[in-house]
């Protein structure tokens, strides 16, 4: 494992580990976590892992503005920041010397959005995709919290922030402007080239943030090599042994097809 650091745009250090497989290397993977995560993880750790076992080297990293290592407040993450951070780490890590084979990029929610983002507008260098439970569009996003969280929704708007403690990385407290949402809404991946290299879509069946039927709609937006599966009895972010162990065997399976045709 070796620890690098680069800069994004803003100047802002952005620190990530870069993990080799023990054996022949066939491709280089850049993954990212979601809003308030890190690269820690433990779903972060599982995909990391399961791309090792596929002879992926992995550039896990820490997004600014959340609680790992890369410079930032939380309560200055947005969601267009979040994922040109992804664009600046991805395009980085093809300038280095060590960057090899076939690039695939991942990542989760918010980073499942900025991944593939960028496979989008990038078809003629990305391999591979996998969104895990990835954020479609500010709008749906903003009508799914309406719907599940509608008091909490509602008195965060009035508040203009919520403050609550992390479930991600325990013991940090998460403080969050209404311009987390606002924003939010001048994205999404609908209105994106629909043209995509090979990509999985995992989602989860009792997802609140990132819903099967919204990611469905996208999934059914791009126009070749696509799959799309659901991770059972999981909510937006998966925690317990068995659902890690079926998120690591969706995409062990289909990088074992895929990599078989290509």
């Amino acid at each position: 494992m070796q620890k690098l650091t680069l800069q994004n745009r803003r100047d802002q250090n952005i620190i990530g580990i870069l993990l080799k497989p023990e054996d022949n290397i066939i491709g280089t993977a850049v993954l990212q976590h979601g809003y308030g995560g890190a690269k820690e993880n433990p779903h972060i750790q599982v995909i990391q892992d399961a791309l090792l076992q596929n002879q992926f080297q992995v550039f896990n990293f820490d997004a600014p503005h959340s609680f790992g290592e890369s410079e930032g407040k939380y309560e200055d993450a947005r969601l267009g920041l979040h994922t040109d951070d992804f664009e600046d780490v991805a395009n980085w890590v093809q300038e280095q010397e060590w960057f090899t084979g076939k690039l695939l990029v991942s990542g989760h929610s918010m980073g499942g959005f900025a991944s593939a983002r960028y496979a989008l507008r990038n078809l003629e260098k990305v391999n591979f995709a996998i969104p895990f439970a990835p954020v479609v569009s500010g709008e749906l996003s903003y009508a799914t919290k309406r719907k599940f969280y509608p008091d909490l929704f509602s008195k965060w708007e009035k508040d203009g922030i919520q403050i609550r403690e992390s479930k991600s990385v325990p013991g940090r407290i998460r403080k969050e402007p209404w311009q987390v949402m606002t924003e939010m809404l001048n994205h999404s991946l609908l209105k994106e080239n629909n043209i995509n290299p090979p990509m999985l879509l995992i989602t989860c069946e009792f997802d609140h943030s990132c819903q099967h039927e919204h990611i469905k709609i996208f999934y059914d937006a791009l126009s070749q090599d696509k799959e799309i599966k659901m991770l059972s009895d999981s909510s937006h972010t998966p925690r317990e042994p068995e659902q890690l162990e079926e998120l690591k065997n969706i995409i062990d399976t289909w990088l074992i097809k895929k990599l078989a045709e290509s």
